[in-house]
């Protein structure tokens, strides 16, 4: 996601330094000698200009833009900023306040102000990145105290203190479904757990990294193996695919269910070419003689079976056979890949959601995305204007908690907003993506009952379904 800040000052340089890996920054300034001289620890784009010109804006990138920072020293420079920002509706604005007199202006705009009087690097990145919620530095400055929340990947999730310990941080508090913890070596962290860290000025790019940054752990929760079912030579690619997929997540073992017969020309046998195929993953073959979902189904838990690749037959696929599939998922709790061989998966796509439980479609699809270096494509499908009753704000704080999950993982996301069905929506965009994350969703509108099986149908990609 892009970020754009107008005027290269001491406090933007401090930002910079402290943000997510997951912006991309560009910096606009008037001075010329002012940007040349503006170097910080990271990568990012310099523009020389007038950041009230539309021209300097757009070749700094405002219409891809997720947040822009005002921080001239005039105001009225800032405000007209910030309305071309307003008209290429950038969810997250903001600016520093130079006179008092133009709060009442800022605050028309409707956007987030900061009294330069204060630590204005800290209070801008609250701003920009709000999963780290409170900041506060003592010590003459040489420690800073700062509120966490432990998310579902969290690096920390399910340590003991003891564990994660180190001499330049200690864990203050934990505060735990409304009750405030003392915590002692012992204490292990949770999913929500809002934690009070204590830490030396040196050490928070790396306690960031550790409580609110991402670790892959998909398919684990499910099961530590991956299985395909391989019926006859046509399917190798989905071999190849099924190979992938356990070399690039958490999955330990590749297991075949495979048919006896499975070539024709019998030159060499199963094991051989599946030798040749996967060279060093390891993998086992079971001999699935009928090839029945009854028989799949009493092996899954035996086996520790985190993910079903299922091979997908394009010329003979029946809605009969993707239903019983996903019910199959949802009765053993297994993800399933519908796989059509489009692997690697360097773009992966979801339908954006106010879903963001542990296992979630999307908290999977970041997951993915950090352990296959992909890229997220998330579509917004709006219903028509006369059947939909969300409002603005409450589509805005969704894509603001979409776009903070991103940060967090430090992924690229890209977000497309569309109107009419969902699902429809999502195939005629399938093109632009390599595996479709879908999972049944009890919180979205009548359109939802169908989607999955709908998207597995008939997605031009590999679809991954998480059951319920």
């Amino acid at each position: 996601m892009k970020v754009i800040i107008v005027g290269a000052h001491s406090e933007a340089k401090q930002l910079i330094n402290r943000i997510s890996a997951g912006w991309s920054i560009s910096v606009i300034d008037i001075d010329q000698e002012k940007l040349r001289n503006f170097s910080t620890n990271r990568q990012i784009e310099k523009y020389q200009g007038d950041g009230t010109s539309t021209l300097v804006l757009k070749k700094a990138g405002i219409e891809s833009a997720t947040a822009l920072i005002a921080l001239t020293e005039n105001d009225e420079v800032n405000i007209e900023i910030l309305k071309i920002a307003k008209q290429n509706n950038i969810l997250r604005l903001s600016s520093v306040v130079n006179k008092e007199s133009f709060i009442k202006k800022y605050q028309e705009l409707e956007v987030e102000i900061v009294d330069p009087g204060i630590l204005i690097s800290r209070r801008l990145e609250h701003i920009l990145e709000p999963r780290r919620v409170v900041s506060q530095a003592f010590a003459g400055g040489r420690a800073e105290a700062i509120e966490l929340e432990i998310s579902p990947d969290s690096p920390a999730r399910g340590k003991k203190l003891k564990e994660i310990g180190s001499k330049y941080y200690i864990v203050g508090a934990i505060l735990r479904k409304g009750q405030v913890l003392i915590p002692h070596g012992d204490t292990e962290l949770e999913t929500g757990d809002l934690v009070t860290v204590v830490l030396q000025a040196g050490a928070f790019g790396n306690v960031i990294e550790l409580f609110t940054g991402s670790e892959s752990r998909y398919p684990l929760e499910f099961g530590k193996n991956v299985a395909v079912v391989i019926k006859s030579e046509k399917n190798l690619k989905n071999l190849s695919e099924a190979e992938f997929y356990t070399r690039n997540t958490k999955a330990e073992e590749l297991i075949i269910f495979s048919s006896e017969e499975v070539f024709k020309d019998n030159k060499e046998s199963n094991q051989e070419t599946y030798d040749a195929i996967l060279k060093d993953q390891e993998y086992q073959i079971i001999q699935n003689q009928k090839n029945s979902l009854k028989e799949l189904e009493s092996k899954i838990e035996e086996l520790s079976i985190g993910t079903l690749v299922i091979p997908v037959d394009e010329d003979d696929l029946k809605k009969s056979f993707v239903k019983s599939i996903i019910n199959l998922s949802n009765n053993k709790n297994v993800p399933v890949l519908f796989s059509r061989g489009s692997s690697p998966f360097k773009t992966i796509g979801i339908l954006i959601s106010n879903n963001f439980n542990q296992n979630s479609p999307t908290l999977v699809s970041f997951d993915l995305a950090v352990s296959m270096s992909a890229k997220i494509f998330g579509l917004k499908v709006n219903q028509p204007k006369f059947l939909s009753q969300e409002n603005s704000a409450t589509n805005k704080d969704l894509l603001e908690k979409l776009q903070d999950i991103a940060l967090a993982h430090e992924t690229q996301l890209d977000i497309f907003s569309s109107e009419g069905n969902e699902a429809k929506t999502f195939i005629e965009n399938s093109s632009k993506f390599d595996l479709a994350v879908v999972g049944k969703d009890n919180s979205s509108g009548w359109q939802s009952k169908k989607i999955s099986e709908f998207v597995a149908l008939n997605s031009s990609s590999t679809v991954l379904y998480i059951p319920n």
